[in-house]
């Protein structure tokens, strides 16, 4: 560990004799051309994970460069588990991240949110809700899932919605009414 606090200043120190007069002959360190000095090797990218990890993720390839670092990182630790993961959850894995591939963009938003949402609800008031809709007949589940439905078709809005902000009037800039000449 602390190899690893040290390493920065001992190459830096490292490089520094290397350049120095008193190291001039060739010491068979090669330095940086100019050319690949300031560039960032993005790490994340998907041609830069291993074959193990390409192939795990592989329903979210055509995606890949438009995740966020975040998400990104998240799924790379989800393929690193894969492994170890029995055949049955490697099955359901594989299932659900087809599946999520497939929505569009705006379904997915709504899910994130929905689940932002759920983690808000007690796990005893989720309990109790679940087991409230385990007692009712099919007939009524069929019913809320109908209503539910129409809901979505209606363009009623299932995430919570965005509140606008007061407009702010400034003194020198044109009131809400006026028209611009």
């Amino acid at each position: 560990m602390q190899f690893r606090l040290l390493a920065p200043a001992l190459l830096t120190l490292f490089i520094a004799l290397s350049n120095s007069g008193a190291h001039a002959q060739n010491t068979g360190v090669t330095q940086p051309s100019p050319t690949t000095v300031g560039k960032k090797v993005d790490k994340l990218a998907w041609n830069q994970l291993n074959p193990l990890q390409q192939t795990v993720l592989a329903p979210l390839e055509s995606d890949w460069e438009s995740l966020s670092n975040d998400r990104k990182t998240k799924w790379l630790r989800v393929a690193n588990r894969y492994p170890y993961m029995t055949a049955p959850e490697q099955e359901r894995l594989q299932g659900r991240m087809a599946d999520w591939a497939k929505l569009p963009q705006k379904d997915r938003r709504i899910a994130r949110d929905n689940y932002l949402t759920s983690l808000q609800i007690p796990a005893e008031q989720k309990a109790a809700a679940w087991e409230a809709y385990q007692q009712l007949s099919e007939e009524e589940k069929q019913k809320l899932a109908q209503q539910e439905l129409n809901k979505r078709k209606s363009g009623a809005v299932t995430a919570p919605a965005i509140q606008p902000r007061a407009v702010i009037n400034t003194p020198s800039g044109p009131t809400p009414n006026s028209t611009i000449k």
